[in-house]
Protein backbone atom coordinates (compact mmCIF):
# COMPACT_ATOMS: atom_id res chain seq x y z
CA UNK A 1 0.00 0.00 0.00
CA UNK A 2 1.43 3.35 -1.05
CA UNK A 3 0.50 6.21 1.28
CA UNK A 4 0.81 9.81 0.10
CA UNK A 5 0.61 12.67 2.61
CA UNK A 6 -0.94 15.52 0.64
CA UNK A 7 -1.37 19.00 2.21
CA UNK A 8 -5.00 19.71 3.07
CA UNK A 9 -4.64 23.28 1.84
CA UNK A 10 -4.06 21.91 -1.68
CA UNK A 11 -7.19 19.75 -1.78
CA UNK A 12 -9.69 22.53 -2.38
CA UNK A 13 -11.85 21.01 0.38
CA UNK A 14 -11.20 23.50 3.20
CA UNK A 15 -13.40 26.29 4.51
CA UNK A 16 -11.67 29.65 4.05
CA UNK A 17 -11.34 30.16 7.81
CA UNK A 18 -9.82 26.71 8.33
CA UNK A 19 -7.40 27.26 5.45
CA UNK A 20 -6.29 30.61 6.91
CA UNK A 21 -5.80 28.86 10.26
CA UNK A 22 -3.58 26.16 8.76
CA UNK A 23 -1.64 28.83 6.86
CA UNK A 24 -1.02 30.74 10.12
CA UNK A 25 -2.62 33.82 8.58
CA UNK A 26 -2.42 36.98 10.68
CA UNK A 27 -6.03 37.68 9.70
CA UNK A 28 -7.22 34.95 12.09
CA UNK A 29 -4.45 35.07 14.70
CA UNK A 30 -6.74 36.53 17.38
CA UNK A 31 -9.23 33.68 16.97
CA UNK A 32 -7.18 30.97 18.68
CA UNK A 33 -4.76 30.58 21.54
CA UNK A 34 -2.61 27.53 20.73
CA UNK A 35 -0.94 26.54 17.48
CA UNK A 36 -1.97 23.15 15.99
CA UNK A 37 1.29 21.38 16.84
CA UNK A 38 2.95 19.63 19.78
CA UNK A 39 4.30 22.89 21.18
CA UNK A 40 0.77 24.26 21.13
CA UNK A 41 -0.40 21.14 22.97
CA UNK A 42 2.19 21.69 25.70
CA UNK A 43 1.10 25.31 26.12
CA UNK A 44 -2.54 24.20 26.25
CA UNK A 45 -1.71 21.58 28.86
CA UNK A 46 0.01 24.12 31.10
CA UNK A 47 -2.84 26.62 30.86
CA UNK A 48 -5.53 23.97 31.29
CA UNK A 49 -4.19 23.31 34.81
CA UNK A 50 -5.69 26.65 35.85
CA UNK A 51 -9.22 25.54 34.89
CA UNK A 52 -10.74 22.88 37.11
CA UNK A 53 -13.56 20.48 36.33
CA UNK A 54 -15.54 18.13 38.55
CA UNK A 55 -13.58 14.96 37.82
CA UNK A 56 -15.55 12.83 40.27
CA UNK A 57 -18.86 13.78 38.67
CA UNK A 58 -17.46 13.09 35.21
CA UNK A 59 -16.10 9.67 36.11
CA UNK A 60 -19.26 8.67 38.00
CA UNK A 61 -21.45 9.77 35.08
CA UNK A 62 -19.38 7.81 32.58
CA UNK A 63 -19.47 4.67 34.71
CA UNK A 64 -23.23 4.91 35.05
CA UNK A 65 -23.64 5.36 31.30
CA UNK A 66 -21.50 2.33 30.45
CA UNK A 67 -23.35 0.21 33.00
CA UNK A 68 -26.66 1.32 31.48
CA UNK A 69 -25.38 -0.04 28.17
CA UNK A 70 -24.06 -3.29 29.65
CA UNK A 71 -24.38 -4.64 33.18
CA UNK A 72 -21.05 -5.90 34.44
CA UNK A 73 -19.21 -3.80 31.85
CA UNK A 74 -16.27 -3.05 34.13
CA UNK A 75 -15.75 -6.68 35.14
CA UNK A 76 -15.03 -7.81 31.57
CA UNK A 77 -11.38 -8.06 30.55
CA UNK A 78 -12.12 -6.84 27.01
CA UNK A 79 -13.20 -3.48 28.44
CA UNK A 80 -10.08 -2.87 30.53
CA UNK A 81 -8.66 -0.07 28.38
CA UNK A 82 -11.81 2.04 28.59
CA UNK A 83 -12.27 1.27 32.27
CA UNK A 84 -8.67 2.27 33.04
CA UNK A 85 -9.02 5.55 31.15
CA UNK A 86 -12.20 6.46 33.04
CA UNK A 87 -10.32 5.91 36.30
CA UNK A 88 -7.44 8.03 35.01
CA UNK A 89 -9.83 10.96 34.63
CA UNK A 90 -9.82 11.26 38.42
CA UNK A 91 -6.13 12.20 38.34
CA UNK A 92 -5.09 15.83 37.96
CA UNK A 93 -2.38 14.92 35.46
CA UNK A 94 -4.92 13.42 33.06
CA UNK A 95 -6.35 15.42 30.18
CA UNK A 96 -8.71 14.63 27.36
CA UNK A 97 -8.54 14.98 23.58
CA UNK A 98 -12.05 15.23 22.18
CA UNK A 99 -14.02 14.95 18.98
CA UNK A 100 -17.76 15.17 18.53
CA UNK A 101 -20.16 13.73 15.99
CA UNK A 102 -23.78 12.92 15.35
CA UNK A 103 -25.20 9.46 15.99
CA UNK A 104 -24.86 8.34 12.38
CA UNK A 105 -26.45 4.97 11.71
CA UNK A 106 -24.03 2.13 10.82
CA UNK A 107 -21.16 4.66 11.28
CA UNK A 108 -22.50 6.97 8.54
CA UNK A 109 -19.89 8.52 6.24
CA UNK A 110 -16.24 7.50 6.53
CA UNK A 111 -15.10 10.67 8.24
CA UNK A 112 -16.94 9.63 11.42
CA UNK A 113 -14.38 6.84 11.82
CA UNK A 114 -11.57 9.19 10.80
CA UNK A 115 -12.52 11.60 13.59
CA UNK A 116 -12.39 8.90 16.23
CA UNK A 117 -9.09 7.50 15.00
CA UNK A 118 -7.66 11.04 14.96
CA UNK A 119 -8.30 11.53 18.69
CA UNK A 120 -7.05 8.03 19.48
CA UNK A 121 -3.80 8.66 17.67
CA UNK A 122 -3.32 12.16 19.01
CA UNK A 123 -3.70 10.90 22.57
CA UNK A 124 -0.96 8.33 21.89
CA UNK A 125 1.30 10.93 20.26
CA UNK A 126 0.90 13.24 23.25
CA UNK A 127 1.61 10.43 25.73
CA UNK A 128 4.82 9.57 23.86
CA UNK A 129 5.88 13.22 23.86
CA UNK A 130 4.82 14.10 27.41
CA UNK A 131 4.96 10.83 29.42
CA UNK A 132 4.37 12.51 32.79
CA UNK A 133 0.76 13.13 31.76
CA UNK A 134 -2.13 10.93 30.70
CA UNK A 135 -4.27 11.63 27.65
CA UNK A 136 -7.70 10.11 27.15
CA UNK A 137 -9.41 10.11 23.73
CA UNK A 138 -13.08 11.11 24.01
CA UNK A 139 -15.97 10.80 21.58
CA UNK A 140 -18.69 13.33 22.50
CA UNK A 141 -21.98 12.00 21.15
CA UNK A 142 -24.24 14.67 19.67
CA UNK A 143 -27.18 12.95 21.30
CA UNK A 144 -29.31 16.09 21.66
CA UNK A 145 -29.22 16.95 17.97
CA UNK A 146 -32.70 16.86 16.44
CA UNK A 147 -31.72 16.80 12.75
CA UNK A 148 -32.79 13.25 12.06
CA UNK A 149 -32.31 13.57 8.29
CA UNK A 150 -28.56 14.04 8.72
CA UNK A 151 -28.13 10.67 10.43
CA UNK A 152 -30.84 8.61 8.73
CA UNK A 153 -29.04 7.37 5.59
CA UNK A 154 -25.92 5.56 4.45
CA UNK A 155 -24.57 5.22 0.91
CA UNK A 156 -23.59 1.66 0.19
CA UNK A 157 -22.78 -0.18 -3.03
CA UNK A 158 -24.23 2.55 -5.28
CA UNK A 159 -27.48 2.69 -3.35
CA UNK A 160 -28.83 4.65 -0.41
CA UNK A 161 -30.28 2.91 2.63
CA UNK A 162 -32.65 5.09 4.65
CA UNK A 163 -34.10 4.68 8.12
CA UNK A 164 -37.81 5.46 7.93
CA UNK A 165 -39.44 6.26 11.27
CA UNK A 166 -41.72 8.86 12.87
CA UNK A 167 -40.08 9.67 16.21
CA UNK A 168 -39.12 13.28 16.92
CA UNK A 169 -36.93 15.26 19.28
CA UNK A 170 -33.35 14.55 20.31
CA UNK A 171 -32.05 11.67 18.19
CA UNK A 172 -30.21 10.08 21.10
CA UNK A 173 -33.51 9.36 22.83
CA UNK A 174 -35.03 7.58 19.81
CA UNK A 175 -35.70 3.85 19.88
CA UNK A 176 -33.60 2.10 17.18
CA UNK A 177 -35.80 -1.04 16.96
CA UNK A 178 -37.24 0.07 13.60
CA UNK A 179 -33.78 -0.35 12.05
CA UNK A 180 -34.57 -4.07 11.74
CA UNK A 181 -35.49 -3.66 8.06
CA UNK A 182 -32.17 -2.01 7.22
CA UNK A 183 -30.29 -4.70 9.12
CA UNK A 184 -32.08 -7.32 6.99
CA UNK A 185 -30.99 -5.47 3.84
CA UNK A 186 -27.42 -5.32 5.12
CA UNK A 187 -27.51 -9.05 5.82
CA UNK A 188 -28.35 -9.74 2.19
CA UNK A 189 -25.49 -7.53 1.03
CA UNK A 190 -22.57 -8.43 3.32
CA UNK A 191 -23.20 -11.71 5.16
CA UNK A 192 -21.17 -13.86 2.75
CA UNK A 193 -17.85 -12.61 4.12
CA UNK A 194 -16.43 -13.11 7.60
CA UNK A 195 -15.80 -9.36 7.90
CA UNK A 196 -19.43 -8.73 6.98
CA UNK A 197 -20.67 -11.26 9.53
CA UNK A 198 -18.63 -9.49 12.20
CA UNK A 199 -20.05 -6.06 11.36
CA UNK A 200 -23.58 -7.49 11.24
CA UNK A 201 -23.17 -8.98 14.70
CA UNK A 202 -21.89 -5.65 16.04
CA UNK A 203 -24.82 -3.71 14.59
CA UNK A 204 -27.41 -6.30 15.67
CA UNK A 205 -26.22 -6.25 19.26
CA UNK A 206 -26.29 -2.46 19.22
CA UNK A 207 -29.56 -1.68 17.49
CA UNK A 208 -31.69 -4.67 18.48
CA UNK A 209 -30.79 -4.90 22.16
CA UNK A 210 -30.44 -1.26 23.23
CA UNK A 211 -33.52 0.89 23.96
CA UNK A 212 -32.13 4.20 22.66
CA UNK A 213 -29.97 5.33 19.77
CA UNK A 214 -27.42 6.86 22.13
CA UNK A 215 -26.86 3.50 23.86
CA UNK A 216 -26.79 1.68 20.52
CA UNK A 217 -24.16 4.08 19.19
CA UNK A 218 -22.07 3.68 22.34
CA UNK A 219 -22.35 -0.08 21.90
CA UNK A 220 -21.05 -0.37 18.35
CA UNK A 221 -18.45 2.40 18.64
CA UNK A 222 -17.06 0.78 21.79
CA UNK A 223 -16.95 -2.61 20.10
CA UNK A 224 -15.01 -1.25 17.12
CA UNK A 225 -12.49 0.64 19.27
CA UNK A 226 -12.52 -1.20 22.61
CA UNK A 227 -8.77 -1.88 22.46
CA UNK A 228 -7.94 1.81 22.06
CA UNK A 229 -9.19 3.16 25.39
CA UNK A 230 -11.77 5.42 23.73
CA UNK A 231 -14.17 7.00 26.22
CA UNK A 232 -17.66 7.82 24.93
CA UNK A 233 -19.69 10.56 26.62
CA UNK A 234 -23.40 11.41 26.42
CA UNK A 235 -23.76 14.94 27.80
CA UNK A 236 -27.58 14.78 27.77
CA UNK A 237 -27.45 14.42 31.52
CA UNK A 238 -29.05 16.35 34.39
CA UNK A 239 -26.04 16.23 36.73
CA UNK A 240 -23.61 17.41 34.06
CA UNK A 241 -25.96 20.18 32.96
CA UNK A 242 -25.98 21.66 36.44
CA UNK A 243 -22.60 23.06 35.42
CA UNK A 244 -24.19 24.84 32.47
CA UNK A 245 -26.91 26.72 34.39
CA UNK A 246 -25.01 30.06 34.54
CA UNK A 247 -24.29 29.82 30.81
CA UNK A 248 -27.95 29.13 30.01
CA UNK A 249 -28.98 32.13 32.10
CA UNK A 250 -26.40 34.47 30.57
CA UNK A 251 -27.38 33.46 27.07
CA UNK A 252 -31.15 33.63 27.55
CA UNK A 253 -31.43 36.76 29.69
CA UNK A 254 -28.38 38.76 28.56
CA UNK A 255 -27.89 37.45 24.98
CA UNK A 256 -24.20 37.30 25.84
CA UNK A 257 -23.04 34.86 23.16
CA UNK A 258 -25.02 36.66 20.46
CA UNK A 259 -23.35 39.97 21.24
CA UNK A 260 -19.81 38.67 21.64
CA UNK A 261 -19.72 36.32 18.64
CA UNK A 262 -21.26 38.97 16.40
CA UNK A 263 -18.51 41.36 17.47
CA UNK A 264 -15.96 38.77 16.32
CA UNK A 265 -17.78 38.24 13.02
CA UNK A 266 -17.85 41.99 12.44
CA UNK A 267 -14.05 42.05 12.46
CA UNK A 268 -13.68 39.23 9.90
CA UNK A 269 -13.16 39.85 6.22
CA UNK A 270 -16.26 39.00 4.16
CA UNK A 271 -14.25 36.41 2.20
CA UNK A 272 -14.33 34.05 5.18
CA UNK A 273 -18.09 33.43 5.13
CA UNK A 274 -18.38 32.30 8.79
CA UNK A 275 -20.31 29.01 8.97
CA UNK A 276 -22.30 29.86 12.11
CA UNK A 277 -24.45 32.89 12.91
CA UNK A 278 -25.40 33.13 16.60
CA UNK A 279 -29.01 33.67 17.60
CA UNK A 280 -30.14 36.03 20.32
CA UNK A 281 -30.95 32.90 22.34
CA UNK A 282 -28.83 29.82 21.63
CA UNK A 283 -30.77 27.37 23.77
CA UNK A 284 -33.36 24.74 22.89
CA UNK A 285 -36.05 23.31 25.12
CA UNK A 286 -36.09 19.51 25.24
CA UNK A 287 -39.17 17.37 25.76
CA UNK A 288 -39.49 13.64 25.27
CA UNK A 289 -40.32 13.93 21.57
CA UNK A 290 -39.32 17.46 20.66
CA UNK A 291 -36.44 19.94 20.66
CA UNK A 292 -37.43 23.51 19.87
CA UNK A 293 -35.79 26.92 20.12
CA UNK A 294 -36.55 29.31 22.95
CA UNK A 295 -37.43 32.83 21.80
CA UNK A 296 -38.39 36.07 23.52
CA UNK A 297 -41.55 37.95 22.58
CA UNK A 298 -42.06 41.11 24.58
CA UNK A 299 -41.54 40.19 28.21
CA UNK A 300 -42.44 36.53 27.66
CA UNK A 301 -40.21 33.60 26.78
CA UNK A 302 -41.69 30.96 24.50
CA UNK A 303 -40.84 27.59 23.02
CA UNK A 304 -41.37 27.64 19.26
CA UNK A 305 -44.16 25.48 17.86
CA UNK A 306 -45.63 24.84 21.30
CA UNK A 307 -47.85 26.40 23.95
CA UNK A 308 -45.04 26.61 26.50
CA UNK A 309 -44.41 30.13 27.83
CA UNK A 310 -42.68 31.59 30.89
CA UNK A 311 -42.03 34.88 32.57
CA UNK A 312 -38.34 35.61 33.18
CA UNK A 313 -38.58 34.46 36.80
CA UNK A 314 -40.49 31.30 35.86
CA UNK A 315 -37.92 30.41 33.20
CA UNK A 316 -35.04 30.98 35.59
CA UNK A 317 -36.71 28.69 38.12
CA UNK A 318 -37.23 26.03 35.43
CA UNK A 319 -33.57 26.20 34.36
CA UNK A 320 -32.39 25.69 37.94
CA UNK A 321 -34.89 22.93 38.70
CA UNK A 322 -34.62 21.00 35.42
CA UNK A 323 -31.43 21.87 33.50
CA UNK A 324 -31.74 18.58 31.63
CA UNK A 325 -34.68 20.13 29.73
CA UNK A 326 -32.40 22.73 28.17
CA UNK A 327 -30.08 22.01 25.30
CA UNK A 328 -27.21 24.14 23.94
CA UNK A 329 -27.00 24.85 20.23
CA UNK A 330 -23.83 24.85 18.13
CA UNK A 331 -22.62 28.10 19.75
CA UNK A 332 -22.91 26.88 23.35
CA UNK A 333 -22.13 23.18 22.98
CA UNK A 334 -18.34 23.77 22.78
CA UNK A 335 -18.53 25.83 25.99
CA UNK A 336 -20.39 23.00 27.72
CA UNK A 337 -17.74 20.52 26.60
CA UNK A 338 -14.88 22.53 28.06
CA UNK A 339 -16.72 23.05 31.35
CA UNK A 340 -17.13 19.35 32.10
CA UNK A 341 -14.02 17.77 30.50
CA UNK A 342 -10.36 18.36 31.43
CA UNK A 343 -9.83 18.90 27.73
CA UNK A 344 -6.76 20.33 26.02
CA UNK A 345 -7.59 19.77 22.34
CA UNK A 346 -10.61 19.53 20.09
CA UNK A 347 -10.27 17.68 16.80
CA UNK A 348 -12.94 18.25 14.20
CA UNK A 349 -13.69 18.65 10.52
CA UNK A 350 -12.56 21.80 8.84
CA UNK A 351 -16.04 23.36 9.00
CA UNK A 352 -16.18 22.60 12.71
CA UNK A 353 -12.83 24.23 13.30
CA UNK A 354 -14.04 27.22 11.29
CA UNK A 355 -16.97 27.78 13.64
CA UNK A 356 -14.86 27.11 16.75
CA UNK A 357 -12.64 29.97 15.60
CA UNK A 358 -15.66 32.27 15.87
CA UNK A 359 -16.14 31.45 19.55
CA UNK A 360 -12.92 32.27 21.38
CA UNK A 361 -14.13 35.63 22.74
CA UNK A 362 -17.29 33.95 24.08
CA UNK A 363 -15.12 31.49 26.00
CA UNK A 364 -12.88 34.25 27.33
CA UNK A 365 -15.70 36.39 28.72
CA UNK A 366 -17.10 33.37 30.62
CA UNK A 367 -13.64 32.37 31.88
CA UNK A 368 -13.88 29.00 30.13
CA UNK A 369 -10.76 27.34 28.73
CA UNK A 370 -10.44 27.55 24.93
CA UNK A 371 -8.62 24.42 23.71
CA UNK A 372 -6.10 23.72 21.02
CA UNK A 373 -7.89 23.19 17.70
CA UNK A 374 -6.83 20.59 15.14
CA UNK A 375 -8.37 19.58 11.84
CA UNK A 376 -9.06 15.85 11.87
CA UNK A 377 -7.13 13.48 9.66
CA UNK A 378 -8.58 12.98 6.22
CA UNK A 379 -8.16 9.97 3.92
CA UNK A 380 -8.77 8.88 0.34
CA UNK A 381 -8.70 5.27 -0.92
CA UNK A 382 -7.78 4.31 -4.48
CA UNK A 383 -8.15 0.61 -5.29
CA UNK A 384 -5.82 -1.61 -7.31
CA UNK A 385 -7.62 -1.31 -10.65
CA UNK A 386 -7.86 2.46 -10.56
CA UNK A 387 -4.27 2.76 -9.30
CA UNK A 388 -3.14 0.84 -12.39
CA UNK A 389 -5.30 3.03 -14.65
CA UNK A 390 -3.72 6.17 -13.18
CA UNK A 391 -0.23 4.87 -13.98
CA UNK A 392 -1.21 4.03 -17.56
CA UNK A 393 -2.70 7.52 -17.98
CA UNK A 394 0.49 9.10 -16.55
CA UNK A 395 -1.53 10.76 -13.80
CA UNK A 396 -0.75 11.06 -10.09
CA UNK A 397 -3.33 10.65 -7.29
CA UNK A 398 -2.69 14.26 -6.28
CA UNK A 399 -3.82 15.40 -9.74
CA UNK A 400 -7.38 14.31 -8.96
CA UNK A 401 -8.05 17.41 -6.84
CA UNK A 402 -8.16 19.60 -9.94
CA UNK A 403 -11.47 20.02 -11.83
CA UNK A 404 -12.18 17.01 -14.05
CA UNK A 405 -11.58 18.97 -17.26
CA UNK A 406 -8.15 19.98 -15.97
CA UNK A 407 -7.35 16.36 -15.06
CA UNK A 408 -8.15 15.38 -18.63
CA UNK A 409 -5.99 18.25 -19.91
CA UNK A 410 -3.12 16.89 -17.80
CA UNK A 411 -3.65 13.48 -19.40
CA UNK A 412 -3.56 15.15 -22.82
CA UNK A 413 -0.32 17.03 -22.08
CA UNK A 414 1.59 14.28 -20.26
CA UNK A 415 0.89 11.75 -22.97
CA UNK A 416 2.12 14.21 -25.62
CA UNK A 417 -1.08 13.97 -27.58
CA UNK A 418 -0.62 17.42 -29.03
CA UNK A 419 -0.36 17.24 -32.88
CA UNK A 420 2.05 19.33 -35.04
CA UNK A 421 -0.85 21.34 -36.60
CA UNK A 422 -2.06 22.17 -33.09
CA UNK A 423 1.38 23.53 -32.20
CA UNK A 424 1.40 25.70 -35.36
CA UNK A 425 -2.08 27.01 -34.58
CA UNK A 426 -0.94 27.97 -31.07
CA UNK A 427 1.92 29.94 -32.64
CA UNK A 428 -0.56 31.75 -34.87
CA UNK A 429 -2.65 32.66 -31.83
CA UNK A 430 0.44 34.04 -30.13
CA UNK A 431 1.22 36.14 -33.24
CA UNK A 432 -2.28 37.57 -33.22
CA UNK A 433 -1.98 38.43 -29.53
CA UNK A 434 1.30 40.23 -30.24
CA UNK A 435 -0.30 42.06 -33.18
CA UNK A 436 -3.13 43.28 -30.93
CA UNK A 437 -0.62 44.76 -28.51
CA UNK A 438 1.48 46.46 -31.18
CA UNK A 439 -1.63 47.82 -32.91
CA UNK A 440 -2.18 50.14 -29.96
CA UNK A 441 0.51 52.43 -31.37
CA UNK A 442 -1.56 53.02 -34.54
CA UNK A 443 -4.40 55.51 -35.00
CA UNK A 444 -7.44 54.36 -32.99
CA UNK A 445 -9.64 53.46 -35.97
CA UNK A 446 -6.94 51.28 -37.59
CA UNK A 447 -6.05 49.71 -34.21
CA UNK A 448 -9.69 48.86 -33.55
CA UNK A 449 -10.02 47.17 -36.96
CA UNK A 450 -6.86 45.09 -36.45
CA UNK A 451 -7.90 44.05 -32.93
CA UNK A 452 -11.34 43.04 -34.18
CA UNK A 453 -9.88 40.98 -37.01
CA UNK A 454 -7.32 39.35 -34.71
CA UNK A 455 -9.98 38.44 -32.17
CA UNK A 456 -12.03 36.81 -34.91
CA UNK A 457 -9.04 34.81 -36.13
CA UNK A 458 -8.15 33.79 -32.55
CA UNK A 459 -11.69 32.58 -31.98
CA UNK A 460 -11.63 30.49 -35.16
CA UNK A 461 -8.17 29.12 -34.41
CA UNK A 462 -9.19 28.09 -30.87
CA UNK A 463 -12.21 26.33 -32.34
CA UNK A 464 -9.85 24.45 -34.64
CA UNK A 465 -7.75 23.38 -31.65
CA UNK A 466 -10.92 22.19 -29.91
CA UNK A 467 -11.93 20.18 -32.98
CA UNK A 468 -8.47 18.60 -33.21
CA UNK A 469 -8.50 17.69 -29.51
CA UNK A 470 -11.97 16.22 -29.79
CA UNK A 471 -10.75 13.90 -32.55
CA UNK A 472 -7.68 12.94 -30.54
CA UNK A 473 -9.81 12.31 -27.46
CA UNK A 474 -12.10 10.07 -29.49
CA UNK A 475 -9.06 7.92 -30.14
CA UNK A 476 -8.46 7.73 -26.35
CA UNK A 477 -12.11 7.44 -25.31
CA UNK A 478 -11.58 4.33 -23.19
CA UNK A 479 -8.83 5.96 -21.15
CA UNK A 480 -10.93 9.08 -20.65
CA UNK A 481 -13.83 6.93 -19.49
CA UNK A 482 -11.51 5.35 -16.94
CA UNK A 483 -10.50 8.82 -15.74
CA UNK A 484 -14.21 9.62 -15.32
CA UNK A 485 -14.66 6.51 -13.19
CA UNK A 486 -11.59 7.23 -11.06
CA UNK A 487 -12.80 10.76 -10.49
CA UNK A 488 -16.20 9.43 -9.45
CA UNK A 489 -14.56 7.30 -6.73
CA UNK A 490 -12.84 10.42 -5.36
CA UNK A 491 -15.97 12.57 -5.63
CA UNK A 492 -18.96 10.19 -5.64
CA UNK A 493 -22.15 12.03 -6.49
CA UNK A 494 -20.17 15.29 -6.33
CA UNK A 495 -19.09 14.80 -2.69
CA UNK A 496 -15.62 13.99 -1.41
CA UNK A 497 -15.25 10.23 -0.81
CA UNK A 498 -15.02 10.44 3.00
CA UNK A 499 -18.20 12.52 3.18
CA UNK A 500 -20.24 10.09 1.06
CA UNK A 501 -19.01 6.49 1.28
CA UNK A 502 -19.57 4.24 4.28
CA UNK A 503 -17.04 2.16 6.24
CA UNK A 504 -18.58 -1.21 5.31
CA UNK A 505 -17.14 -1.80 1.78
CA UNK A 506 -13.65 -0.85 2.96
CA UNK A 507 -13.87 -3.11 6.00
CA UNK A 508 -15.08 -5.96 3.78
CA UNK A 509 -12.01 -5.47 1.59
CA UNK A 510 -9.32 -4.87 4.21
CA UNK A 511 -10.77 -6.15 7.49
CA UNK A 512 -9.09 -4.93 10.71
CA UNK A 513 -6.09 -3.89 8.58
CA UNK A 514 -8.23 -0.92 7.46
CA UNK A 515 -8.11 0.58 10.95
CA UNK A 516 -4.43 -0.30 11.37
CA UNK A 517 -3.45 1.45 8.14
CA UNK A 518 -5.31 4.55 9.22
CA UNK A 519 -3.83 4.55 12.73
CA UNK A 520 -0.30 4.03 11.45
CA UNK A 521 -0.56 7.10 9.25
CA UNK A 522 -2.85 9.47 11.16
CA UNK A 523 -1.41 12.51 12.93
CA UNK A 524 -3.70 15.58 13.06
CA UNK A 525 -0.78 17.95 13.59
CA UNK A 526 0.38 17.28 10.02
CA UNK A 527 -2.54 18.96 8.26
CA UNK A 528 -2.44 16.38 5.47
CA UNK A 529 -4.76 14.15 3.51
CA UNK A 530 -3.61 10.54 3.54
CA UNK A 531 -4.05 8.99 0.08
CA UNK A 532 -3.98 5.19 0.26
CA UNK A 533 -3.11 3.73 -3.14
CA UNK A 534 -3.49 -0.04 -3.37
CA UNK A 535 -0.61 -0.97 -5.65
Amino acid sequence: MQVIHFPLVRTGQLHALAEAYLDHSEEVRDLYQFSPDLQGALEALEKRKNFTVNRELLADTLKAQYLEMQLGFFEKAENQQTSANIDLLLKNNTFTVTTGHQLSIFTGPLYFVYKILSVIQYAKILKDKYPDYNFVPVYWMASEDHDFEEISTINLFSRQLKWEQTQGGAVGRMNPASLTGLIDQLEELISRQEEGKYLLSVFKVAYLSQPTLVLATRSFVHELFKNEGLVILDADNKDLKQTLIPVFENDIFNNQSHKIVNTTLGKLDNKFHPPVQPREINVFYLTENNRQRIIKEGDAYKVLNSNITWTASELKAEINANPENFSPNVVLRPVYQEMILPNIAYIGGNNEIAYWLELKAAFDVQNVFFPQLLIRDSALWIGKRFAKDLVLAKLEPEDLFAPLKDVKALFYDRNELKTPPEEEIELLIMHHETLKQKAQSLPPDIAATLVKQSNQHIKELKKSIGDIRSKVKEQHAKTLEKIDKIYETVFPNGSFQERYDNLIPFYLQYGPEFFKLLKDNFNPTEGTLKIFVDI
